[in-house]
């Protein structure tokens, strides 16, 4: 199976090394798609990060990047988190993208972008809450669109990334095996 990961706003981190090892136990290869072109930084925190994620990238070219990386790659499954699943669900209604599905973990600008309708199976899986909007809201919205399912977990924001400071081993757990259910389906 061809799998796409698009990382947060930290870009590759011991994170994103967890689960490409995480996918390697299982044969896979995953490809990383990553807002700082293959640099890695050691934020000191998500405010140093968001801002050298702007700068360096910001979410339209973030965007850009992602549809024509997927344009490239062509995967059977997309998995995308924060400021990545934000530009998967953007590039989820993109004629042509031929994948069997994608999850969207925490996509918090997913508030600005309600018109889109995903032409692909899509899970959206939210934090308990979120700073910029009514989780509860957002997702009765759009779980009402087809090829849309949410789920709203008990973690933070960031329940999946050691480095953010919504972090959570349980919701870590959680993410992983989401995600292996959702592969074998």
């Amino acid at each position: 199976m061809k799998i796409v990961i698009v990382t947060d706003i930290f870009g590759l981190c011991e994170s994103v090394d967890n689960l490409i090892n995480h996918l390697s136990q299982r044969m896979i290869n995953p490809v990383v798609i990553e807002p700082y072109q293959g640099t890695r930084y050691n934020f000191i925190n998500e405010q140093d990060a968001y801002e050298a994620f702007i700068e360096q990238c910001g979410h339209d070219k973030y965007l850009s990047l992602v549809s024509d990386s997927l344009s490239i790659e062509k995967p059977e499954l997309i998995i995308g988190f924060s400021a990545g699943a934000s530009a998967v669900w953007r590039a989820s209604n993109l004629e042509n993208l031929g994948c069997k599905g994608a999850m969207c973990f925490y996509p918090t600008q997913i508030r600005n972008h309600l018109d889109i309708k995903p032409k692909i199976p899509l899970n959206v899986i939210f934090p308990r809450t979120e700073k910029a909007f009514d989780v509860l809201d957002i997702s009765n919205k759009i779980s009402s669109y087809k090829n849309v399912n949410t789920e709203i977990t008990p973690f933070q924001h960031g329940f999946m990334n050691k480095c953010s400071t919504g972090y959570n081993l349980s919701g870590e757990i959680y993410g992983l095996k989401f995600i292996e259910m959702n592969m074998l389906t």
